[in-house]
């Protein structure tokens, strides 16, 4: 068997062990209505089966997640040492960004945010969320404009 064909078996075998049960798991949890509920209702949930579940595969994602990221940065510094410095750069770059972000602040409040009183937030935790979700928008532009651009500059030479 060839290698495309055993990487189409292994995202399969990924898609019905992991993807499947997570989706289901999430779903659940996403469509049920406990936001309404009483605090007693809300505890039951949080102690049901669907909520570990997806709260369990959740952390587990983003654990084989980080693991593989450094595996992949190894693998990329012995392979391709120029590319992974660019990599890191990016990197870098990208948490330059999200620091100043972080250090700008956010205008939001707990009452501007509609955030019910049983909830405690920090204005910190404001403004680390504020600087995560911009510093994923700018990336996604980023990166979105220069693959726009390559494209462009693609077809200029294609003709």
């Amino acid at each position: 068997m060839d290698n495309e064909k055993k990487l189409n078996i292994l995202g399969w075998v990924i898609k019905i062990l992991f993807a499947v049960p997570a989706l289901l798991a999430t779903a659940i949890v996403m469509t049920s209505d406990v936001s309404s509920a009483s605090d007693i209702v809300k505890q039951e949930f949080m102690d049901s089966f669907w909520f570990s579940s997806a709260i369990n595969i959740t952390i587990f994602s983003m654990a084989v997640a980080a693991i593989l990221i450094i595996i992949f940065f190894i693998f990329l510094l012995i392979s391709q040492p120029k590319q992974a410095i660019r990599s890191i750069l990016g990197v870098i770059v990208s948490g330059i960004v999200f620091f100043i972000l972080y250090l700008i602040g956010t205008n939001d409040t707990t009452s501007s945010l509609q955030i019910q009183e049983n909830i405690q937030v920090s204005q910190g935790q404001l403004d680390f969320t504020h600087a995560g979700v911009y510093t994923a928008l700018i990336a996604i532009g980023v990166t979105s404009f220069i693959a726009l651009f390559m494209g462009f500059i693609m077809k200029l030479f294609r003709n």
